[in-house]
């Protein structure tokens, strides 16, 4: 190795050639300004040689340049990264489905340039797939070819340099990394099969989504419910007569007044709607309110009625291609049209899943007072989609939207999973029609009844395949009789959700031998999601004395003068000898309802009668203190927060973490 003596030996050899040669060549000059030439020199060398290591250096370690020897990526097989960008979508769809951020530029998609091919690479600002709540920061692409690009792309480039930062999803996101990256994800049909229409509408766009999918099947999702202010005025510029904005057909939703009380405070209706329940509560809040407080803005769909009239024209036309269509809406006049241009496809062979969602509540008239029969009436036809013409559905779900059940028996066979919710008695199926359903599906494994069922007399129906039932918001006289009659030798998860009446009767008929076994339906439970069932005492102590083999429990407690009164909360800490008393085999608790300390207190007795609770999840609600956060890290395996939902869902779709690990 070189020490420093041989350094300045060299260096001092080098200077001395240098001069030499600067005097030979300038005889006139003088040694002095021989030797600073020749130094001056020396020094551009080593600041050349030092800039061109560190540029390589920085070549092979920055991601953000591309290796000038080339990108071993772009060496895969075009197959093989195609199957990668897919993998990306996966992630990226698994992540909105856990995250959603409500961002309004969701009605943007990403398309070609349209004067353009798949070699040109193509920058647009409001790239980005439409409807996707969840977008991805889109650097600008680097020039990997050395061209000079036209004026077009240069103005496309200062365009996006002065925006924000936008983001994209996956698949948009690697079409613009570079030409190869756009030729293979724009002719990766898979990549483009699924279209959301959320927020405003996007015509030219959404066909560009359509032609890259070309004769795949597609993944339609029609989301009304978002709202916006019409017109952008400002609060204070709004007239109160607009503020009720509806579209034609559906009932006006009335105005509450404030209503005056003392000392210039008034107390005002406040309405919140549940979207994933269709539940509509209220509740009185409290003033001031000065006489010239601003009025609200007026809202109306960003999808319009007219703008769904073209979303159908757009994608009726390929209705053979559909694999998913869901349609969620807020005016049952945006599911009237759906219906209607449905009910005249002849038919969709691809078709395996169908979700109808209507968050309007249909049993009340125009003046607010609760019927038994459809509102409003001149909307209640009942159509035949696809005129029963639908042989691969698995899935459905009917939410306040009603069809022509006996029409649609063919179609409605092989499923897998049922739901029906929000239909007023007249537009119920008749039990001839639900046993219809269920004798021409040996694998459903999903039931979901809310506020709705069969209508008629019972008689036993046998759903051997049954794993999950959900049961919410039925009246005594429908599930009493509904549930006798039901034969469900494999079920295993069971959501209740019941409030109005008193449940006693039906607590006792639950805790008692099922239809065809000896054994209790409870008996052979391993998750129960119980939001409601008011009985007395003794039947919730026969309940919770049939709960041996539950190993998962989600409890929303209903509120009590006291809180650890709650009579299904309570019995979960009561011993009997050297054990729990109930739940003995209980492992993983979501809890709602309940302060941390309470469930801290449960959680210790348990543990104690040697039954302890491995999992423990509580509503991000509830007040619990960061101590008692870290006493629950400290001794349950594992403890986390969830927001509550009154999506009866949630019980039957059970958490992959909260699943077995130890085997059958």
């Amino acid at each position: 190795m070189d020490t420093s003596e041989d350094f300045d030996a060299r260096l001092v050899n080098d200077l001395k050639q240098r001069v030499a040669a600067i005097l030979l060549e300038n005889p006139s000059m003088s040694p002095q300004d021989a030797m600073r030439e020749a130094q001056s020199a020396l020094l551009a060398q080593a600041e050349s040689e030092l800039f061109h290591k560190i540029t390589d250096l920085e070549t092979k370690n920055n991601p953000f340049r591309p290796p000038t020897s080339g990108c071993p990526v772009n060496d895969l097989p075009p197959e093989l990264l195609a199957h990668i960008f897919m993998l990306g979508c996966k992630l990226d769809d698994e992540e909105e489905g856990e995250e959603e951020d409500g961002d309004d530029s969701g009605d943007e998609w990403e398309t070609d340039d349209e004067e353009g091919d798949a070699d040109e690479e193509v920058v647009e600002v409001g790239d980005v797939r439409m409807g996707s709540p969840k977008k991805r920061m889109l650097p600008a692409p680097p020039d990997s070819d050395g061209e000079d690009s036209d004026d077009d792309d240069d103005e496309a480039d200062s365009e996006f340099d002065d925006e924000p930062d936008v983001f994209l999803p996956f698949q948009v996101l690697v079409s613009h990394v570079c030409r190869h990256w756009r030729e293979v994800a724009l002719n990766t049909h898979t990549l483009w099969t699924t279209i959301r229409f959320i927020g405003h509408l996007n015509v030219e766009k959404a066909t560009a989504w359509i032609e890259r999918a070309e004769t795949l099947p597609l993944d339609i999702f029609i989301d009304a419910t978002d709202m916006h202010d019409p017109h952008g005025h400002a609060p204070e510029a709004v007239d109160a007569e607009e503020d009720t904005a509806q579209p034609p057909g559906a009932w006006p939703a009335p105005a509450p007044a404030p209503a005056p009380t003392t000392n210039g405070v008034f107390n005002i209706l406040v309405a919140s709607f549940n979207p994933n329940t269709g539940t509509l509560t209220t509740s009185l809040q409290a003033g001031p309110f000065p006489d010239d407080a601003p009025e609200e803005p007026p809202v109306e769909p960003c999808i319009s009625l007219d703008d769904l009239k073209t979303i159908l024209d757009l994608i009726v036309p390929h209705v053979a291609q559909w694999r998913i269509f869901e349609v969620s809406a807020n005016f049952y006049t945006y599911m009237y049209e759906v219906l209607s241009r449905v009910s005249r496809c002849p038919g969709a062979p691809l078709l395996e899943e169908l979700g109808l969602y209507n968050y309007e509540e249909n049993d009340h008239n125009e003046d607010g007072e609760e019927v038994d029969t459809f509102q409003p009436a001149h909307l209640a036809e009942a159509f035949l989609p696809f005129g029963g013409n639908a042989p691969s559905i698995t899935h459905v779900a009917f939410w306040g939207v009603h069809i022509a059940w006996e029409g649609a028996l063919p179609m409605l066979a092989g499923l897998k999973e049922l739901e029906l919710a929000y239909h007023t008695k007249d537009v119920r199926p008749t039990f001839a029609a639900f046993r219809a359903m269920i004798d021409a599906s040996p694998e459903l494994d999903l039931l979901s009844l809310c506020y709705s069922g069969p209508t008629g007399d019972m008689e036993p129906v046998a759903i051997p395949s049954l794993h999950a039932l959900v049961l919410c918001d039925l009246e005594m006289d429908l599930v009493l009789p509904l549930v006798a009659a039901l034969e469900l030798p494999a079920l295993e998860e069971l959501t209740l959700d019941l409030h109005g009446e008193d449940y006693t009767d039906f607590a006792d008929q639950l805790a008692g031998p099922a239809r065809g076994e000896t054994r209790s339906l409870l008996a052979g439970l391993t998750t129960l999601k119980l939001a409601g069932l008011h009985c007395n005492e003794a039947a919730s102590d026969v309940v919770m004395g049939q709960l041996g083999g539950l190993k998962r429990l989600h409890l929303k407690c209903e509120e009590a003068e006291v809180e650890d009164d709650d009579p299904w909360f309570k019995r979960l800490k009561e011993v009997k000898g050297a054990g729990a008393r109930y739940c003995p085999k209980l492992e993983s608790l979501r809890i709602e309802g309940i302060s941390g300390a309470s469930v801290q207190k449960l959680v210790m007795a348990r543990k104690e009668a040697g039954a302890p609770l491995t999992q423990v999840f509580i509503g991000s609600l509830d007040n619990v203190s960061k101590k008692e956060e870290n006493w629950f890290r400290a001794n349950v395996d594992q403890f986390d927060f969830f927001e509550p939902s009154d999506d009866e869902q949630d019980a039957v779709e059970v958490d992959p973490m909260e699943m077995d690990t130890d085997g059958p």
